[in-house]
């Protein structure tokens, strides 16, 4: 076998990076093909609606890290080959973007105006296109957009899926998303395909660790495999950064297997990765002034004797922090775009990731010292 380089490592933490192994996410990539699969299907004729009507929209919702942007990947990988255009809506934050996109793709596809129609740019843009390809539209991290611009693109939205063009849509973000959404103008979302992602298994952790050193041609060992997946917390960005720093060391002791020995070796490095990234997390709690309100909330989560709702955390902040109801919801949705909570779709309230929680307790009470 030719000696493996770090060059070679197979383990790339990132936001938006394909993992060598997409473990655990089985039925959440079925319903994105699925989706695609439709848009690029057949029309009734050349530059006409589809013969089957498009699937309902997706909405994506997970934690920092669980694997949005991975699928969001995914989903642009599919779309592409499919001969779909990809077009991220990164555009709705501000109203010269907004503008400005739509005067780039009315050039680019070669879509004219109509000077005596009443429908506005947005629509006559997005019929143009439609009627030329297949359209995935990506509106990820939506609650940074204008609300009243996605509610409009959303409108609009709605009345080409209900004349069947070929048109898919994914929103994506934190569980704030769901609140944002409500917010906005667009009742049809609420009929959405709803995928919640948050930790992987406990197989799809071992597969998404060992399978890219088997796929090298290096052995690993079973107890190796599990030290390694107890690092994790089932979180998939922690799973990367375990497999990135356990192959470091495999490369630097020039082994091309990973025994329990190796990964206690690795042990410090991966602490160090993990503790850089918790303490990106920390910093940016801070700069939102929200440390003290998250030492609260991870207390109350902790004390509880039993899981708690959104709006059961939310008083008990009130009580525990003096604050009104706005001040804890805007709290709340913020401590989840902050990767510090993750409220599933049950509505109970969870830490985003649990070793976090350990981390912000010790070095809050430490800062107070």
């Amino acid at each position: 076998m030719p000696a493996l380089t770090q060059a070679d490592n197979p383990f790339n933490p990132g936001i938006g990076t394909m993992p060598p192994v997409l473990a655990g996410r089985d039925e959440e990539i079925g319903v994105i093909a699925k989706t695609i699969a439709r848009i690029a299907g057949p029309r009734e004729r050349e530059g006409d609606v589809l013969q089957d009507s498009p699937l309902a929209p997706i909405k994506l919702v997970g934690s920092c890290g669980a694997g949005k942007e991975t699928l969001l990947a995914y989903a642009t990988q599919e779309a592409e080959r499919r001969q779909a255009l990809v077009i991220r809506c990164s555009f709705l934050k501000d109203p010269d973007s907004f503008a400005s996109f739509i005067d780039k793709m009315m050039e680019e596809f070669e879509i004219k105006a109509h000077p005596y129609s009443t429908r506005n740019t947005y629509y006559r843009m997005m019929k143009g296109l439609l009627a030329k390809k297949p359209v995935l539209l990506l509106f990820d991290e939506a609650v940074d957009y204008d609300k009243d611009m996605l509610a409009h693109v959303l409108c609009e939205n709605e009345e080409f899926l209900s004349e069947d063009w070929p048109l898919a849509m994914i929103l994506a973000g934190t569980s704030a998303l769901d609140y944002y959404l409500c917010d906005v103008e667009a009742k049809f979302i609420y009929r959405a395909h709803q995928i919640y992602i948050h930790q992987l298994s406990d197989e799809a952790v071992r597969q998404a660790l060992g399978k890219p050193f088997i796929d090298r041609g290096c052995q690993i060992a079973d107890d190796a495999l599990e030290l390694m997946a107890g690092w994790t917390d089932n979180h998939p960005y922690l799973v990367q950064l375990a497999g990135q720093a356990v192959w470091d060391a495999m490369i630097e002791g020039k082994r091309t297997d990973v025994a329990s020995e190796l990964v206690q070796a690795a042990e410090l490095a991966m602490q160090k990765k993990r503790d850089d990234y918790y303490g990106s997390l920390y910093a940016d709690l801070d700069k939102a002034e929200l440390l003290g309100y998250a030492n609260h909330t991870v207390g109350i989560i902790e004390k509880a004797k039993q899981p708690l709702v959104v709006e059961q955390v939310r008083r008990r902040l009130e009580q525990a922090a003096g604050i009104d109801n706005k001040s804890s919801r805007a709290a709340c949705e913020q401590m989840q775009d902050l990767n510090l909570l993750w409220i599933a779709e049950n509505d109970y309230v969870g830490p985003a990731i649990p070793s976090f929680f350990s981390y912000l307790k010790a070095r809050y009470a430490q800062g107070k010292n």
